[in-house]
């Protein structure tokens, strides 16, 4: 729980952060990969240290498949509620918005559908690592 709650707050922060300085396209997919890395190093030192099979970079490979399915659930559950509450009216707005605009949106906005973007995807993270990473 502490490791995915630290987890939770580099992502949330890293997405805040860059989101008004880059497309979300790019500020949303850097959070999800540096906080995947956060909490496999993190899970690798402290969580299952005691579980460890293979060498450092074998496990981390394991650890990004595992949380890949996940990642791709909160992007797309980020980029839908983004773009239901946004309201585009057309396909060619929402790809200017994702590739090439800022979101100038409020700081809570953003992180609260991120978060609900981050749950959508935990159950998918928490079982493949425990039933993959570290079996």
């Amino acid at each position: 729980m502490i490791v995915g709650g630290l987890g939770t707050l580099v992502n949330e922060g890293v997405f805040i952060l860059t989101a008004r300085d880059m497309p979300i396209f790019f500020s949303l997919g850097l959070a999800i990969e540096l906080s995947i890395i956060f909490n496999f190093i993190l899970n690798d030192i402290w969580t299952f240290k005691d579980r460890r099979v293979g060498s450092f970079i074998k496990r981390l490979l394991k650890f990004h498949v595992s949380s890949f399915s996940g990642g791709i659930v909160q992007y797309i559950t980020v980029i839908l509620l983004l773009v239901a509450f946004l309201h585009f009216s057309n396909v060619s707005e929402i790809l200017l918005f994702l590739f090439f605009s800022y979101i100038k949106a409020q700081s809570l906005f953003l992180a609260v559908i991120n978060f609900i973007g981050i749950v959508s995807g935990f159950a998918v993270r928490f079982i493949t690592s425990l039933k993959y990473v570290w079996a």
